[in-house]
């Protein structure tokens, strides 16, 4: 708002440790770049009044190989264990020549399918606390 710098969104980073926010720039309080590059990014210097705007996308990087770790949010671990657990019973319901085995591989195929729908579509907003979009973090007067 009242600040010396021009664009603060080439010149800034922030980042969450735990429940700590972190805002690191590469400018001084003037607005003058800072060229060394072992002090380049140093805590921001610049007086908030009306509150921060942190804006982020979620898109999660792609699997391109089966040694690929997945680029999950920790709130989504649960139903993608579920979604994988209602693929293996269903392979193991289409694979098996015994039809009780069938069939109860299928219903417990149905179950997981189940509960992992409830978490991504019924229940997703409500569950999930960490989804991309505008968010605003207003800080605390401290006079």
């Amino acid at each position: 708002m009242a600040s010396n710098i021009t664009y603060p969104e080439s010149t800034s980073r922030w980042f969450i440790e735990g429940d700590k926010l972190c805002l690191i720039t590469k400018v001084d309080s003037s607005g003058n770049t800072r060229t060394s590059a072992r002090k380049q990014w140093k805590a921001i210097a610049e007086a908030v009044t009306d509150g921060i705007l942190l804006h982020y996308y979620a898109e999660p990087n792609s699997v391109k190989s089966l040694n690929d770790d997945i680029d999950l949010d920790n709130t989504m671990h649960l139903a993608l264990v579920d979604y994988v657990k209602k693929c293996l019973y269903m392979d193991k319901s289409g694979t098996s020549v015994d039809g009780n085995v069938a069939a109860a591989a299928m219903q417990m195929s149905r179950m997981h399918e189940k509960n992992f729908n409830d978490a991504v579509i019924r229940y997703g907003m409500k569950k999930r606390d960490k989804t991309g979009g505008s968010r605003v973090l207003k800080s605390v007067s401290l006079l």
